[in-house]
């Protein structure tokens, strides 16, 4: 009975660990951790363009140091096969903070798809916090999506689908470490 009792401790403390420890990943990407993907295959100082390796590009790749920063962004390229359907175009946007990630962006349809689009970030997020904002830009002549998620590991997720007109809109998941989103700025 004591070795049981010692048994079913170890696996509630192993539950109870693993459930803590959930972190958000998306895009491949997994907040609060560091980023462990080759840098893209460079020539002359310029990104060679390849759908098909998830790898990070600096964003002044002409840098002497070739190495991952610790502070600021880079841009991670996410392969065809791996971008969800809510993503327009290859690249995330990735914060990092002491060497941790803690905001990814990608852009997104834009406003004449931002219904297909929260469908697709509710089947990946659940129901966000409140029912889409539709709000009408009348000098544009659009409208907008706009909904937010809370996610279990303090993650946020931030959709607006008229961030950049009616073009492209954003997604953006961050921790309440990173730096705030600025409207119009793929950060």
């Amino acid at each position: 009975m004591n070795r049981f009792r010692r048994y079913l401790v170890v696996a509630v403390a192993a539950l109870a660990w693993s459930s803590t420890s959930q972190a958000t990943e998306v895009f491949g990407i997994t907040l609060h951790a560091p980023l462990t993907m080759p840098e893209c295959l460079k020539r002359q100082d310029a990104y060679l363009s390849d759908d098909h390796e998830q790898c990070f590009k600096l964003t002044n790749p002409a840098a002497s140091d070739d190495t991952l920063p610790k502070e600021g962004q880079v841009i991670v390229n996410i392969p065809v096969e791996d971008r969800p359907n809510y993503m327009s175009g290859a690249d995330v946007v990735v914060g990092l903070k002491d060497g941790l990630v803690v905001s990814a962006s990608v852009k997104t349809h834009g406003t004449m798809r931002d219904g297909y689009d929260v469908r697709w970030l509710q089947e990946a997020f659940g129901k966000p916090q409140a029912n889409p904002v539709i709000q009408n830009i009348p000098e544009n002549h659009f409208t907008s999506a706009q909904a937010a998620w809370s996610l279990p590991d303090g993650a946020t997720v931030y959709y607006n689908s008229g961030e950049w007109g009616p073009y492209y809109g954003l997604v953006r998941v961050q921790l309440p470490s990173a730096s705030p989103h600025q409207m119009g700025v793929w950060d």
